[in-house]
């Protein structure tokens, strides 16, 4: 669904005239997916195009929903690309040199650890265990965190740099913030009635994805969220992602830095370039949440490979492993599950055994405790039973049988039943209809979260109204009417009085210069003496480079015939 969603874009994308596609290409240059309003859209510079011609361009843009907007108060406007276009403006605009760096030279720094999608799983096994309480505010008793930072690989040293914003930051280590934030973004936990609850029907659906959908939408969700409001840093960790990135191969991290034109708007729009430790900030994240390795040359440069293909994983094209093989359980009461165990298998699994490694093969281990806590959570000796019947492909040893009923006459513990009914199969789960994560794009901002999101534009209102195209086009009625239809030598103080009209109108106009016919976009007007700035073009030329600009200030008489250009 999400490799047709972005097929869909970038065949909507090769629809665009020429000026819309110019005019968006700036707009993401400049901004990448960050909020701008009406003063930087005025004073976005698009190359042979006037203020009037850019206008029209964006309104077109709005509507084909390239750009929207939010409202920000009193009839204010802010404007951004949506999130899930940036990918896809990525691959059509921006440049990249994809030279990799052969293995030998290079020397691993840090492993990327079990994954970020194991360390949630972890969590919601836990709180499924475990009473978790929290305050009167919400707030996860200290204790308690404690116990999360146990089963979650995630390290304080993988977060930092990034300085996330949030809620309770005195008590929650930033490691286990990014956990239980993601966790109350997808919906899968709540605080109720003084504890941490989990949602029953969106933990279905989440354990009903592959390792490979989950990773995704958390990444998405990540590249969000977290990554600080900056364009320079936003264009970095898509460009990270770009297609030509190989799983497994090394690359530097500061070649992956703002240039080119992107470089230009950066000049233009008073930002900077982001510095090498800018980019291991995020790279170490990544590295914390198990997509990349970190590593270092023999000159201390730093470098980063990707431990499966971005590309892949970010359109949701990677072949997703549907194999579903049966767990085994050993004669040692270790329980090995298989990548491949559907994750709803393992969730079960989880509830009545001791986490032993997590690893390409996953270990729990059946103990008396572990099956003790699993009859408190409701799941007794023939739900455990009748499960690892199901599930084990060699079948359950005759030894650790024979525990399970011994450990059953002990007096057993009574609890709730609500996960004893979760271990039975859930038809239709799966299905694309019924999975809130299947359905394309990305999902929207939650409404309960603990970081506060580096984009505030996700808390306002969308705003889909447009403007009335005769607000941009200026009333002719008010020009004379051979200003705009006639190519004709003017007096002077008409010549003048046309320029400074282009001006105000943000018009552009036709001159002769030195014999030639050429477009003018005027920028800026001085008095005394009377002269007027702004770019020159040829209008015989196709090209648009920088080359086909020259920025002129003309003085009085400087140009003969003229004519007055409005789109």
């Amino acid at each position: 669904m999400m490799e047709q969603q972005g097929a869909a874009d970038a065949v909507s994308l090769d629809r665009l005239l020429p000026k819309e596609r110019s005019v968006l290409h700036h707009i993401w240059s400049r901004f990448a997916g960050q909020r701008f309003d009406d003063d930087k859209l005025r004073s976005l510079r698009v190359r042979r195009l006037s203020g009037v011609e850019v206008q029209i361009a964006f309104l077109s843009l709005r509507q084909q929903r390239w750009v929207q907007a939010v409202k920000k108060g009193w009839g204010e406007r802010l404007y951004f690309i949506p999130f899930h276009k940036l990918q896809i403006l990525q691959e059509a605009f921006g440049d990249l040199e994809a030279g990799y760096v052969p293995a030998a030279g290079v020397k691993l720094q840090q492993e990327g650890r079990s994954g970020i999608a194991v360390d949630m799983f972890n969590v919601l096994v836990y709180v499924a265990k475990n009473r978790v309480a929290v305050t009167a505010k919400g707030v996860v008793h200290k204790k308690c965190i404690q116990k999360l930072g146990s089963v979650v690989g995630l390290s304080p040293s993988d977060v930092e740099g990034l300085a996330l914003q949030y809620d309770h930051a005195d008590v929650y280590p930033a490691h286990i913030a990014v956990v239980l934030d993601l966790l109350f973004s997808f919906d899968l936990v709540a605080p109720e009635q003084g504890e941490l609850r989990l949602n029953m029907t969106a933990l279905r659906h989440w354990l009903a994805l592959t390792r490979e959908a989950m990773d995704r939408l958390v990444l998405l969700r990540m590249m969000e969220r977290y990554v600080p409001s900056s364009a320079e840093y936003q264009h970095f960790t898509w460009r990270i992602c770009h297609s030509t990135r190989i799983g497994g191969m090394w690359y530097y991290a500061p070649h992956t830095l703002a240039y080119g034109e992107e470089h230009r708007s950066l000049e233009l729009s008073g930002g900077r370039e982001l510095s090498a430790e800018d980019a291991a900030s995020w790279l170490r994240l990544l590295t914390g949440c198990g997509y990349t390795d970190l590593g270092m040359d023999h000159d201390g440069q730093f470098l980063f490979r990707w431990r499966m293909d971005p590309w892949s994983l970010l359109s949701g094209s990677s072949q997703d492993n549907t194999g579903s093989s049966g767990l085994f359980i050993q004669p040692d009461f270790d329980i090995l599950i298989p990548p491949d165990v559907p994750y709803t298998a393992k969730f079960t699994a989880a509830l009545c055994t001791e986490r032993i490694l997590d690893d390409v093969m996953t270990v729990y281990r059946l103990t008396r405790d572990s099956v003790a806590q699993a009859a408190t959570a409701g799941m007794g000796l023939e739900a455990i039973t009748a499960f690892f019947t199901e599930y084990a492909a060699a079948g359950i040893p005759e030894n650790v049988q024979a525990a399970l009923y011994q450990w059953a006459k002990e007096p057993e513990r009574t609890g709730k039943d609500e996960f004893l009914r979760f271990t039975g199969a859930e038809p239709g789960v799966s299905d694309e209809e019924d999975n809130r994560y299947a359905m394309p794009g990305y999902p929207k901002s939650p409404s309960c979260s603990l970081i506060c999101p580096a984009r505030s534009e996700l808390v306002l209102e969308l705003d889909h109204s447009l403007p009335d195209i005769t607000s941009i086009v200026p009333d002719l009625n008010r020009i004379p009417v051979m200003w705009t239809r006639d190519w004709r030598s003017y007096h002077g103080s008409t010549a003048k009085q046309m320029m400074e009209q282009a001006l105000e109108l943000s018009a552009k106009l036709e001159i002769a210069v030195d014999g030639s016919r050429m477009e003018f976009i005027p920028f800026q007007l001085e008095r005394q003496p009377w002269k007027i700035s702004g770019a020159l073009y040829d209008p015989d030329s196709e090209s648009d480079s920088e080359m086909t600009e020259t920025v002129v200030q003309l003085g009085e008489g400087e140009w003969k015939e003229m004519r007055l250009v409005i789109p």
